[in-house]
């Protein structure tokens, strides 16, 4: 008797086996199948020119002068996983990171080796990024060396200062567009390192012509980022015939040329109320700073409104417009 239930049992136990076994073989067959059905490999390509910078070491000048083509191939499977995640970025790999400079002698190309090129996303208040990066170090490089020099790291970085060409965080790499980025934006660029600390590398821009382009920004002292056409700058309220504090703007250089012809000019019905004047230097160079200073000194009774023109030779935004709006109490 006690044998045939051992027998019962052993049979039981048999049939739960099999059907196990006969399920796991099922599940493997769907996500093999799904992983399969699911990969979509997306490829993007990149094309600009180097442009001058005088960390670039002398050695490579005559080999890849400013204006040097390159060209930037990048791949990702839209079916990979999210290799890291926070409240403010993403990261995904890339399958494919190959960088070509069409140099005098001839093109010279680099590719990351396997798995270790990558692409994350930023995401902050008012600015997202994007970075297609290389490993770090000449041994994750197919081509260890250009010239006398190490290739360290590969990098490509499109900026949007707008703040919406991610609208979630973390999309699907399938889903990530890069025409959302602005890549005439002077904050896209490509930045190929050539030693540990960062101070030898080849400097490139986004698009057909970016050498010596100037990039034109405004922003408030210690506030956001104007927007030509759309910001309006708001005084508080001034009595006829006094002065307000000053609203003190910062014309800054993003660019990689020097910004310059920097004038202002008031127009509109109230443009007698406000009083503007510009400090520093009549040229910016790239990276450089100057102050405008911009007072609400009202001549009459009510809401003065009136235009703010920044004019330079940005060629993107040669006339910066930002509204001004005050208004002025009447004597006592």
């Amino acid at each position: 008797m006690q044998d045939q239930c051992f027998f019962n049992r052993y049979q039981r136990l048999l049939v739960i086996f099999r059907k196990m076994k006969i399920l796991l073989a099922s599940t493997a067959v769907s996500v093999l199948f799904s992983t399969l059905a699911g990969a979509a490999p997306i490829t993007q390509t990149f094309e600009g020119v180097t442009v001058a910078n005088p960390s670039q070491p002398a050695a490579l000048n005559s080999e890849f002068p400013a204006g040097t083509r390159w060209i930037l191939d990048v791949a990702w499977d839209d079916a990979s996983p999210t290799l890291d995640a926070s409240p403010t970025q993403a990261g995904y790999r890339l399958t494919t990171l190959t960088l070509t400079l069409e140099g005098t002698s001839g093109d010279w190309s680099s590719s990351s080796v396997m798995d270790k090129a990558a692409f994350g996303l930023l995401r902050t208040d008012g600015y997202h990024e994007v970075q297609f990066t290389s490993g770090w170090g000449p041994a994750d490089h197919t081509e260890q060396t250009i010239g006398a020099f190490s290739v360290i790291s590969i990098n490509l970085t499109l900026g949007d200062p707008t703040g919406t060409a991610i609208d979630a965080l973390t999309p699907a790499p399938g889903q990530f567009d890069t025409a959302d980025f602005n890549l005439s934006l002077s904050q896209s660029y490509l930045k190929f390192y050539l030693n540990n600390e960062g101070t030898q590398f080849i400097f490139g821009g986004l698009g057909d012509n970016p050498v010596g382009d100037p990039d034109l920004s405004v922003s408030e002292k210690g506030g956001d980022t104007l927007r030509s056409g759309v910001s309006t700058l708001r005084f508080k309220p001034v009595k006829i015939g006094k002065r307000g504090r000053k609203t003190i703007l910062t014309v800054g250089n993003s660019g990689f040329g020097n910004l310059s012809g920097l004038d202002v000019k008031l127009s509109g019905p109230g443009r007698r109320d406000f009083l503007v004047s510009s400090k520093g230097s009549g040229i910016v160079a790239p990276g450089g700073t100057r102050s405008i200073e911009v007072v609400f000194s009202p001549k009459r009774s009510g809401n003065r409104l009136a235009t703010l023109d920044i004019l330079s030779n940005d060629p993107d935004t040669p006339v910066f417009s930002v509204s001004l709006k005050g208004k002025a109490k009447a004597k006592r």
